[in-house]
């Protein structure tokens, strides 16, 4: 990091030092009517044969963890066929790839000896109007998620939301989140199948009781929650190339600008909780 940055990056953290604290999860806000909004539904077969249709879509969204983290609260929004409810899940990253994706392809990809991390079907949510006409679903889990940290190993993980109709050839369709990820990875069984990276991020907010907050880099419980400490401790992970100094979630190359410095600075300014 340049020392210009630096200079400025301590300027700033002595200026939000005495910021008033605030919550900090996954919030990404859907765009009114749904935006770009991506297929995310899988046909249920109701004769005995548990067939597939080509129609199968799956949408997965991602998102990073800075400690270990018992998700209990989701929210998502979209609109169409999902009258069975829906499937939820966790997945890691590919081993096998840096490039982003879900090791899900190769559960789709008809492997089904890989499995998520978390896996459930789901009628319990409530709906309620979303902007411009999409629904908004939101779900409180009696038993949370409970996921690790993100490491270089695994530096992000996704979820799937996915929509579960009888109606053959019906779509849900996954509204366009914004204010987090800019990406989704999504799988469409007919036409090859597809695998492949869109440019959007999806609706969705992610809850814990004890949420991680993200500028809480060392990890700290005492009294400020943020201090210079946490500061020193992203300037080592961005020298050190570590993905959670990938504040912004960007790909391009380098991975690691004075991009994340600021959104650092942006999240400490909000604070924790």
């Amino acid at each position: 990091m340049r020392g210009s940055e630096l200079r400025v990056g301590l300027t700033a953290l002595a200026l939000f030092s005495g910021a008033a604290l605030a919550s900090d999860f996954v919030t990404q806000t859907p765009v009114s009517g749904g935006g770009v909004s991506r297929w995310s539904q899988l046909w249920q077969d109701p004769g005995p044969n548990g067939n597939d249709l080509d129609g199968d879509a799956v949408c997965w969204e991602d998102f990073t963890l800075s400690q270990t983290t018992a998700i209990n609260h989701i929210e998502w929004w979209g609109t169409g066929a999902c009258e069975l409810g829906f499937r939820i899940e966790f997945w890691k990253q590919d081993p096998g790839t840096i490039a982003y994706q879900p090791w899900g392809v190769f559960y789709y990809g008809g492997n089904h000896s890989i499995t998520p991390e978390a896996r459930f079907d789901t009628t319990a949510f409530t709906t309620s109007p979303g902007p411009g006409g999409i629904t908004h679903y939101s779900l409180d889990l009696a038993t949370p998620i409970s996921l690790p940290a993100n490491t270089q190993v695994n530096p992000r993980w996704f979820i799937a939301i996915i929509g579960l109709t009888h109606q053959v050839y019906a779509k849900w369709n996954w509204a366009q989140g914004t204010g987090g990820s800019t990406r989704t990875f999504q799988f469409i069984r007919g036409e090859g199948p597809q695998f492949r990276v869109l440019g959007e991020g999806r609706a969705l907010v992610l809850g814990a009781a004890g949420a991680p907050c993200y500028a809480n880099c060392d990890g700290s419980t005492g009294s400020p929650v943020l201090t210079a400490n946490d500061f020193q401790c992203f300037l080592n992970r961005f020298a050190a190339g570590d993905s959670y100094a990938n504040c912004d979630g960007s790909s391009g190359s380098p991975l690691l600008t004075a991009n994340d410095f600021q959104c650092f600075l942006n999240k400490f300014a909000a604070g924790c909780t």
